[in-house]
């Protein structure tokens, strides 16, 4: 059975982010922090032999992807199935201005297609079409590195994983990055073998939080 690892890094901090403007399919550049976020996962991901890159069409990704490649020679592919959540007429905007109807569609419908965008269905499909395409085209034992964003990870919790995201959200308010689900940089390792992904490292976090999630997932299908 082909055993398939991903190294996932969101992409460096970017201007939006910093200002606090939603950004999804909209772009804006790496800040310095966001430069230095990049060249962090390069260090903690150096010694990695990576089979290939795929990388979100966004150019905060683009620019991530290649400061972690480097001068590697690793064959590198931009794919549009792993851009951010389509967050449609959001997109742009200074979210403390509309703090309360983005809070109710981030936290609790993650629906966003009454407003020209994607819902949590939408976002799953295009993303686990992109996995498997990217499983159909690996090797056996190959290692691979996507740069992608933070809330199609976070979403991935719960379509991928099939994790359960709230409790997630819980785990992590009790550590000091409870401001960011998924921070910038390196994210995760996890692997898929057969038909199913395994989530085996998050970055950051302690280990515990991944012994909860799975602990959670066994308890909720007895």
């Amino acid at each position: 059975m082909k055993k398939v690892t991903f190294y996932y890094v969101r992409h460096g901090r970017t201007l939006f982010n910093k200002v606090g403007k939603m950004q999804g399919w909209c772009d804006s550049p790496l800040t310095e922090e966001g430069i230095n976020n990049a060249y962090e996962a390069k260090e903690v991901l150096k010694n990695i032999t990576f089979d290939h890159v795929y990388t979100s069409t966004s150019e905060r990704c683009i620019d991530t992807a290649n400061i972690i490649k480097g001068e590697r020679n690793i064959p590198i592919s931009y794919e549009k199935g792993l851009k951010e959540t389509n967050f449609g007429s959001f997109e742009g905007v200074t979210i403390t201005n509309h703090l309360e109807e983005i809070d109710k569609r981030r936290l609790t419908t993650f629906d966003w297609s009454d407003v020209g965008g994607e819902n949590i269905e939408m976002l799953s499909e295009r993303v686990l079409k992109e996995y498997q395409k990217i499983y159909n085209e690996s090797a056996d034992g190959d290692k691979i590195l996507i740069v992608s964003h933070g809330s199609v990870f976070l979403h991935m919790l719960h379509f991928m994983f099939s994790l359960d995201r709230d409790y997630y959200m819980e785990l992590i308010s009790k550590d000091e990055r409870k401001d960011m689900p998924c921070p910038n940089g390196y994210v995760a390792e996890f692997y898929r073998e057969g038909d199913e992904y395994i989530l085996v490292h998050l970055n950051k976090r302690d280990d515990s939080v991944i012994e909860k999630l799975y602990l959670r997932k066994r308890e909720n299908s007895l």
